[in-house]
Order: structure tokens, then sequence, then C-alpha cells
């Protein structure tokens, strides 16, 4: 399991990498701001199999670095990774949605059902970009937009 944790604040970030050491198996890169991250994936992007990443990056925040991370995968044609948003409010849960998390966890992290929620995150794919349910296509039907590219 090969999971990239993108955290600015040290203590969050050390408590996610030490919840991940629960796993024997686990290889773990640690990314301190959202464009360490960008530069990470972008050259490594098959190296990961998992993304946790907090909400609360500065100065875009974790949901915009995790929505852009997301939208180069599909530009390149990669398949996006799986990822875990450590968010600090329930409601940033609808941020999370928007930027195609396929989990939340709220702060502060709980080493064992991080351990456990990224193990499960690990073989499943991302939700497709702008897929079901998700904000983009709300939005379109509200709009009237049929997805088809106006066919």
């Amino acid at each position: 399991m090969r999971v990239l944790v993108v955290a600015e604040n040290v203590s969050e970030r050390l408590r996610a990498v030490s919840a991940l050491a629960l796993h024997a198996d686990a290889v773990v890169t640690e990314a301190a701001s959202g464009e360490e991250a960008r530069q990470e994936l972008l050259a490594e992007h098959d190296a990961y199999d998992v993304v946790v990443v907090d909400g609360d990056l500065q100065p875009r925040g974790g949901f915009a670095i995790l929505y852009d991370l997301r939208q180069q995968a599909t530009l390149q044609e990669l398949t996006p990774l799986p990822s875990l948003v450590l968010i600090s409010r329930e409601q940033d849960r609808w941020l999370a949605d928007w930027a195609g998390a396929n989990d939340t966890m709220l702060k502060p992290v709980d080493s064992f059902r991080l351990s456990k929620r990224v193990k499960e995150l690990v073989g499943q794919t991302a939700p497709p970009y702008g897929g079901s349910g998700g904000t983009a296509q709300q939005v379109a039907a509200a709009l009237g937009e049929t997805g088809d590219g106006g066919r």
C-alpha cells in the first residue's frame, strides 16, 4: 500500500503517518504543501494507491488541491487516485464531495480509523470526475445540460 499524505501542519501529518505505520505493507510519502504534492503526483502518479489530504492546506485549501489533481489526472488520461480528506468541520463534507474525495475523516485523526479507511480505499477507484451525484452533475442538471456535449 503506497500512500501520499499531504498536510502543512506537522502534527496532523505525523498523526496520519503514524496511523498508516500500523500496516506493515504501508509505504508512506509526506508532502508539506499542495504544490509539493502536485509535483510528486505529476512525477510519480503511478507510485501511489491512495492520497490523504488535509482540507486546511494554505493558501487555496486541500479541497482545491484535490480537485485540481483529479482534473489534471483526467486531462492526462490517468486514473484519479482514491482519496481521503481530513476535515475540521462536518460542513466540509460538501467541499470534499465537490473535490471528488472518496472519504472524509474529522480531525483530530483517530489512528485506527484512519488506518482502516485507507486500507479500504486501496483497490478502489476514485468516483467519476463530476460523476454520479457530484456537484458538477447537480449544477449541469440544474442548468438543463445533458452532459453529452450538446449532441
